[in-house]
């Protein structure tokens, strides 16, 4: 073999094996995802940007399949058997969902079914080596919300009545609400006066628009001038009331100032679709942090205001903009620290072991 032919003979070795190496890339099958929404998508911020975020990711990504999102109804008795349903069906290697309560049945179904993965938003559970969660910091958006409240009740906006009370409809008891939630908004209206009181009320369900405005309607009754509303579909009622009332709504997780434009003043976002795109990058790249739970905030940009929104600077004095930006930044920034209390994520981590 002549030396001409050893080396044309190599070359066409080294390209085969290149080809044989791009095929083997090309035949690796994508990660099959299934979304299990826990509740209905259209009325709840968290689900609607968990199924948005995956949407999106799989239409540009070939190393993920998006098989199905499936709405599971409000119905929480039900959750547990549609779970398991839904990870024993074999049409999924990943599963994406939402809430702190899914967390516990997310282990539950491990347990049955191998192999399966869990992707939860919005949970708190360390140590299963095929479930990764991400947690917000509820207790510094809620207190960036309960400070915008107090500075709105206590301005020269129109309606806005001398009682230091502002109020929340929330729709059920669970361990984010009542230890961080409410105490979040809570200290953030005394910070900006020590005087204010929270007036809360629970819907019981997250569904019921014409409770919810009833709810309301008494709560306005009582002094409430600003509202903030966490109850699903509930969420209607709450509004429809306030515009009834001239009182004002500040929206929690996503941008709601297309809702009731003037009644709405304020928004307060939670980014659940950038976290859920992250997360699903660093799944299919293979870097997602399996066992590991992580807080996600303001200072890392998942919780924000916008405040050159023009339903905001349009409703809301200079004057109030520009004293809740002080505050803002500080918080931003870390200058001004409202972290989650260790014993909170200690107490929904304890939930599924």
């Amino acid at each position: 073999m002549t030396r001409s032919v050893r080396v044309l003979t190599v070359a066409l070795l080294a390209m085969c094996l290149l080809v044989t190496a791009a095929a083997v890339v090309v035949a690796d099958d994508p990660i099959r995802l299934g979304v299990f929404i826990p509740g209905r998508l259209g009325d709840s911020p968290p689900y609607d940007d968990l199924a948005e975020g995956a949407e999106q990711f799989a239409l540009r990504n070939d190393g993920l399949d998006l098989v199905r999102i499936f709405e599971a109804g409000f119905d929480q008795s039900q959750w547990p058997e549609m779970l398991l349903q839904f990870a024993a069906s074999g049409e999924y290697d990943v599963i994406y969902t939402s809430n702190e309560a899914m967390g516990p049945l997310c282990v539950g179904v491990m347990e049955q079914v191998p192999d399966i993965k869990f992707i939860v938003n919005d949970a708190y559970v360390l140590d299963y080596d095929r479930l990764y969660t991400t947690f917000f910091n509820n207790t510094q958006q809620a207190f960036l919300f309960g400070y915008m409240m107090a500075l709105i009740s206590t301005s020269d906006m129109e309606n806005v009545n001398p009682d230091k009370k502002v109020g929340l409809v929330f729709g059920q008891h669970y361990v984010m609400m009542d230890e961080m939630i409410i105490p979040g908004m809570e200290q953030g209206a005394q910070y900006a006066d020590p005087e204010f009181e929270l007036v809360t009320t629970m819907l019981g369900n997250w569904y019921d628009a014409a409770k919810a405005e009833q709810l309301a309607n008494t709560m306005a009754d009582q002094g409430v001038d600003v509202f903030g509303s966490i109850c699903g579909s509930g969420n209607a009622g709450v509004l429809s009331s306030a515009v009834n009332n001239g009182l004002y709504v500040l929206w929690y997780d996503d941008d709601g100032f297309d809702k009731a434009p003037g009644t709405v003043v304020a928004s307060f976002i939670k980014d659940n679709k950038a976290a859920t795109i992250r997360n699903l990058e660093r799944l299919v790249e293979g870097t997602l942090p399996w066992g590991e739970a992580e807080v996600l905030g303001a200072e890392q940009g998942y919780i924000y205001v916008p405040l050159r929104d023009a339903g905001y600077v349009s409703s809301v004095p200079e004057a109030v903009r520009n004293q809740f930006k002080v505050v803002y930044d500080q918080v931003v920034s870390g200058e001004l620290e409202i972290a989650v209390p260790q014993e909170v994520l200690d107490t929904i981590n304890a939930a599924s072991h």
